[in-house]
């Protein structure tokens, strides 16, 4: 793999770690600190493709609250200093 390539994956994941952490810090200090749990829900919905044989299941789900992006930005400056 390209060290390019490479790096934008290592972004990818680590961005999703950020987001991962931080929703559920938010989730967790939600009744403590209920800004944090403040977000938004977007996606599509689930779409059902029956072909007789077998069934597919299309679907997309984000649920970022406030601590995820926070997580996100955090994740953000780890990146760059590493």
């Amino acid at each position: 793999m390209k060290k390019s390539n490479r790096n934008v994956l290592l972004l990818v994941i680590i961005l999703i770690v950020g987001a991962i952490c931080g929703n559920v810090v938010g989730e967790t200090l939600k009744s403590k600190l209920p800004l944090l749990s403040y977000g938004v829900r977007m996606g599509l919905s689930p779409a059902k493709l029956e072909l007789g044989v077998f069934n597919l299941t299309f679907g997309f789900s984000l649920n970022l609250n406030l601590a995820g992006v926070i997580g996100i930005i955090f994740a953000l400056i780890i990146y760059q200093r590493m």
